[in-house]
């Protein structure tokens, strides 16, 4: 409602609870702009060799190991510890894609459930594609248009069409997907390029680069997410600028892929502004900027590359812009009400100057002692309200354990 000096909005609103937020620095709730929240269920899986490419990674272990696996339980234990530890991390919104292709019915309701009873706010999709086939892409696709118009009227909860890649789903389906997001008007997402992998099979299948065939059959337009974004050459990353399509930079889950570095500050100079994602590796936000704000400056071999306050913007406004949640990231009256207190005890003096460097380079979650989402307090004193965290780890390493027997037994 108003921003300003303590004494004044006390005597503006005197009957206002008041929460004591003293020696903490206020900052807007962190965006996560691309999650799968399952991810933390294959955490330390072991693996009989490893994958010699992002190919194999996907083929030999993520696909028949870990989503062709799923099921709904494992499903409701992973989104409800990620979501306690985004929390504690100072995440106030996501963007979560489920990937499980044999059980797309009715899963996003699970996640809308456990949405609300962890405050936060998302945009929740289950990825459609035809790895399985026709028909399990179209179920896919008929999830996601069933939750998107279940979400009409919410604040905190949108759907969204969500697709795998062009080397997974037919032009026809693509096309189908757009259609059915165009009249749903809800937003697209995809993963776009995450390797050189996609390049190289959209270049022989269609004998061009993917963001040219998804230009060719009429796919980019604002309200396109497009994720990962990382092989990607200069003349694609001018035109997902002209078209206005929004990106999502997951820098350590690339590397994690062996996917490589995501040309962001080619992408800045365009005039593209990512998001920051975790891709249900490394949920730390803190870890996240901090990756970000490394990895760019040592694959540029300059120090000037990505900034702080460029990175805070990312995990935070231009997060928010990518998920399609216009006021989120900034704290101005008539936006929502999303702010995280972080301790003020850093081992050098705070100043106006510095509060994105010591944010984004020598912070970390266990500063964070406040969040509040959508004027719910979520975490205060560092503690979580409305969860426990060791009964949640229980209950995703009983769900993990089942994962892993399934694939150790076949």
């Amino acid at each position: 409602m108003e921003v300003g000096p303590n004494d004044c909005l006390v005597s503006r609103f005197p009957d206002a609870d008041l929460l004591d937020a003293r020696d903490l620095l206020i900052v807007p709730g962190f965006v996560d702009a691309h999650i799968h929240t399952y991810g933390v269920l294959a955490h330390g899986m072991p693996v009989s060799g490893v994958p010699d490419s992002f190919e194999g990674f996907l083929k030999r272990f993520w696909w028949p190991q870990v989503e062709d696996r799923l099921d709904r339980e494992m499903i409701r234990a992973a989104f409800r510890l990620t979501c306690a530890n985004l929390i504690r991390s100072g995440v106030t919104s996501l963007c979560d894609v489920l990937e499980a292709p044999l059980i797309p019915d009715g899963t996003l309701d699970i996640l809308a459930e456990e949405l609300e009873a962890a405050g936060l706010r998302a945009v929740l999709s289950v990825e459609a594609s035809e790895r399985h086939g026709v028909e399990s892409g179209a179920r896919a696709l008929a999830e996601n248009v069933r939750f998107v118009r279940a979400c009409r009227g919410e604040d905190r909860l949108r759907g969204m069409i969500s697709l795998h890649t062009s080397f997974t789903c037919s032009a026809p389906f693509v096309e189908s997907a757009k259609d059915c997001a165009t009249a749903l008007g809800c937003d697209l997402h995809l993963h776009l390029s995450e390797s050189e992998y996609e390049p190289r099979e959209c270049a022989i299948r269609y004998g061009t680069r993917p963001v040219f065939w998804y230009d060719r059959i009429g796919v980019w337009d604002p309200t396109v997410l497009a994720s990962q974004v990382v092989a990607v050459e200069d003349d694609e990353i001018r035109l997902l600028a002209e078209r206005g399509v929004r990106v999502a930079h997951m820098p350590l889950s690339n590397c994690e892929v062996g996917g490589g570095i995501a040309p962001v500050p080619r992408m800045l100079e365009c005039g593209l502004r990512p998001g920051l994602g975790s891709d249900g590796y490394i949920t730390d936000m803190f870890q996240i900027m901090r990756g970000a704000f490394l990895l760019h400056k040592g694959a540029g071999r300059d120090p000037r590359v990505l900034p702080a306050p460029t990175v805070l913007a990312m995990a935070g406004v231009w997060g928010a812009a990518a998920i399609g949640f216009a006021g989120l990231g900034e704290l101005k009256p008539g936006h929502p009400a999303d702010l995280i207190g972080v301790s003020m005890e850093f081992a050098t003096p705070l100043t106006q100057a510095n509060v994105a460097d010591q944010i984004v380079v020598h912070g970390d979650a266990v500063g964070v002692d406040l969040v509040v989402a959508d004027g719910r307090v979520l975490l205060s004193g560092g503690e979580l309200i409305r969860e426990d965290i060791d009964r949640l780890r229980h209950c995703v390493r009983e769900q993990a354990a089942r994962l892993w027997r399934v694939v150790e037994h076949g």
